[in-house]
């Protein structure tokens, strides 16, 4: 004879107890990634690479430990605290592969869902506007101008897609953010090449000016 009612009970609450206890597990695991991908970022951005690679490296540990209830507990890992997460260290460790490679990491290469990987790519953007901008004010316009290109690449890539919200949640948003961020940046790096070339017209003329004004006396 099978179990009782009451019996088959006892074993759902027994199952649930212990799916809690992990997704307790799961959640302190996902605050701590989600903490270190945003040091990490900040560390780009104030010009320290090496502090920014080592906590990639940590980083890397707490996603493995995320990664394996993948196949342990399934309807945790695809949840959307786990989803959060992963876009925040797509978006670090795409940040630090850009700066340090010049290249954006691949699927692979992150092991990552297909959502966090298109909408970490979305946020992406706007560390990239960020280090645009910071490029201008240590005078390199180059590697601003290229910034602005990645961002103009990621934009065009994501936004060809159409599927349904269910499928990859926040990214069209972010593609709307997108596109905003890359029209100010243009604008942006723009305004400070023409002042650049004024500037510099500016400092010739009053060259000219005194030269002449040498030559005259």
């Amino acid at each position: 004879m099978g179990d009782t009612w009451k019996e088959s009970v006892a074993r759902v609450v027994k199952a649930l107890e212990k799916l809690d206890s992990e997704r307790e597990t799961l959640l302190k695991t996902t605050r701590e990634l989600t903490r270190l991908a945003r040091e990490t970022v900040f560390s780009i951005h104030t010009g320290k690479l090496e502090e920014a690679g080592r906590l990639i490296e940590e980083m890397r540990v707490k996603f493995s430990e995320i990664a394996a209830f993948r196949e342990r507990e399934p309807l945790l890992f695809y949840s959307g605290a786990v989803n959060n997460a992963l876009t925040e260290y797509v978006e670090a460790v795409s940040l630090y592969t850009v700066v340090k490679e010049w290249r954006i990491p691949t699927l692979e290469e992150l092991g990552v869902t297909y959502s966090s990987y298109l909408a970490g790519l979305g946020d992406l953007v706007g560390e990239l506007r960020r280090y645009a901008l910071n490029m201008v004010r240590e005078g390199n316009l180059e590697k601003a101008w290229r910034a602005l290109s990645l961002m103009e690449e990621i934009y065009v890539e994501v936004s060809k897609l159409s599927f349904p919200e269910a499928l990859i949640p926040g990214v069209r948003h972010k593609m709307d953010v997108a596109r905003s961020l890359i029209e100010n940046t243009r604008k942006d790096l723009l305004f400070y090449e023409k002042s650049g070339e004024l500037i510099s017209a500016l400092r010739e003329a009053v060259e000219t000016f005194r030269e002449g004004r040498h030559g005259g006396g």
